[in-house]
């Protein structure tokens, strides 16, 4: 593996975290039950969940990334710790069942992964219809910032190398949509303190759109 993705970007990772932990500790304090973390990285979030968790079903395909989780896990309250299960798997296939989990957290993590429309799918599939998807997301700019759109455009390519495949403009919002989420809350502004090129976030709660009208 190349050594800038198996020891420092994790590290960058870490310090970026800490610029989310606002954030981080507003969205994750609404997690309950069987609860699936997208991309969990190095364990940056395991912290803030709260008594309201049964089991977190962290997911990251990076075994190095994975193992430093690992040791984050292992820093826990044994009764936080014994939770948490790693898995080093890939968005695109989840290894679980269908209708099993209680919420689904997306944290950073659609801006990366190669197929997010085929992830946001496997959510909807794993994901119980009452259930809730937490999204804390960097996102393109709105149509009413054209001058950033456009350093967006320009500057994705060089930002794709420097953070391992992560795309500066997605539109993140309509993708979650288009897969048949409903957001019932949403934030969708600027980040103070990330650097512009990447300010502009989504932070919200989403709900399975039902199926009306369909006949047996």
């Amino acid at each position: 593996m190349n050594p800038y993705r198996q020891w420092i970007f994790p590290c960058l990772l870490d310090w970026a975290s800490g610029k989310m932990d606002k954030e981080r500790t507003e969205l994750i304090a609404l997690a309950c039950g069987q609860v699936l973390e997208l991309g969990a990285g190095t364990g940056a979030n395991f912290r803030f969940y709260s008594e309201k968790l049964d089991t977190l079903w962290a997911l990251e395909p990076d075994l190095p990334v994975m193992a430093r989780a690992e040791r984050v896990r292992q820093q826990l309250p044994t009764a936080q710790a014994d939770k948490i299960q790693l898995i080093c798997a890939d968005g695109h296939h989840l290894p679980l069942a269908d209708n099993s989990l209680d919420t689904v957290i997306c944290c950073l993590v659609l801006c990366t992964v190669p197929d997010p429309g085929r992830v946001l799918a496997e959510v909807h599939r794993v994901i119980k219809p009452e259930g809730q998807l937490l999204v804390f997301e960097h996102v393109a700019a709105n149509s009413d910032s054209p001058r950033l759109q456009d350093w967006q455009r320009r500057l994705n390519p060089i930002w794709r190398t420097f953070a391992c495949g992560c795309e500066l403009n997605r539109p993140t919002r309509e993708t979650i949509e288009q897969a048949g989420f409903r957001f019932e809350q949403i934030r969708d502004e600027r980040h103070p303190d990330f650097p512009r090129i990447v300010s502009p976030i989504i932070l919200g709660v989403a709900h399975l759109i039902p199926l009306e009208g369909v006949e047996g």
